[in-house]
């Protein structure tokens, strides 16, 4: 049972790395210098992030 518990465990954290990184790469980063004026256009994070700007209504998202 020894080496079935390390392959258990050993599983067990290649599923949790997997998951971190596939949570990280859902992250959005958007640089925006200083000295861009207020209400700028920087991205569209709604497509960024694949929805549908019915689902976002849907959802109650306001600009």
């Amino acid at each position: 049972w020894n080496t079935v518990q390390k392959l258990g465990r050993a599983l067990l954290w290649v599923m949790l790395l997997a998951a971190w990184e596939a949570a990280a790469w859902g992250q959005l980063r958007y640089s925006v210098p200083e000295e861009m004026p207020k209400g700028s256009f920087v991205g569209d994070v709604a497509k960024d992030l694949g929805l549908q700007v019915q689902e976002l209504s849907d959802r109650g998202v306001r600009p």
